[in-house]
């Protein structure tokens, strides 16, 4: 099984850097857009992570109808673990979402390949893309631009290891993961996927590909 962890941070904190989008409406309706349609276009399933609190109850209807395959996880991080409170980096905290996600999730507990996707991205051709491998022969998935990490994947035997918490890197999430990543010999590097035209969260430019 293939569970998406879909992560999301709907309130930014003051000492977050490289942070273009903050306006919390704005982050909700950018985040609303894309689930709903991971859960109405596709057959993975989703885990939504929320690391700030919100609870996205605009989607109390999609937890009942879809919830054989559809989880919201949502804490506050500044309420569990002091290590990274003061950190500026975004990607510190998106690690420690996802290690939240999987140590809570009923989904991920039984999943055999497990792929986080920036929770404002959806990619229309993805899982017919997937279809067409067999993601239990892979160690690992990347998106075709190793430097950009909207999108990474990991055999569930490699979890702990690709996603593992990490303070030294400070900025450079995309550096630790492409380094973790290049450790493995089976790889599946994704084509180029066009998408709508996508608010980054980190930049004024949009995002068309990924």
């Amino acid at each position: 099984m293939t569970t998406i962890i879909l992560t999301s941070t709907v309130n930014i904190y003051n000492g977050i850097d490289v942070i273009f989008q903050r306006d919390p409406n704005s982050r909700i309706q950018t985040y609303l857009s894309s689930v709903l349609k991971w859960l109405h276009n596709t057959k993975f399933n989703i885990v939504l992570v929320e690391n700030s609190g919100y609870n996205f109850n605009e989607l109390d209807g999609e937890k009942e109808t879809f919830k054989d395959r559809f989880e919201v996880i949502v804490f506050d991080e500044t309420n569990l673990d002091e290590c990274i409170k003061d950190a500026c980096a975004k990607g510190v905290h998106e690690m420690f979402a996802i290690n939240y996600a999987f140590y809570n999730s009923k989904l991920l507990s039984s999943s055999n390949f497990i792929i986080k996707i920036t929770a404002r991205f959806f990619i229309p051709e993805f899982e017919e893309y997937l279809n067409n491998f067999d993601l239990n022969t892979y160690d690992c998935l990347v998106q075709n631009n190793r430097d950009r990490c909207e999108v990474v994947g990991s055999n569930v035997k490699n979890f702990s290891y690709i996603f593992e918490m990490y303070t030294e890197y400070d900025n450079c999430v995309e550096m630790l993961w492409k380094e973790r990543i290049s450790k493995y010999n089976n790889i599946l590097v994704c084509k180029i996927f066009q998408i709508d035209e996508t608010q980054r969260g980190g930049d004024v430019q949009p995002y068309r590909d990924i």
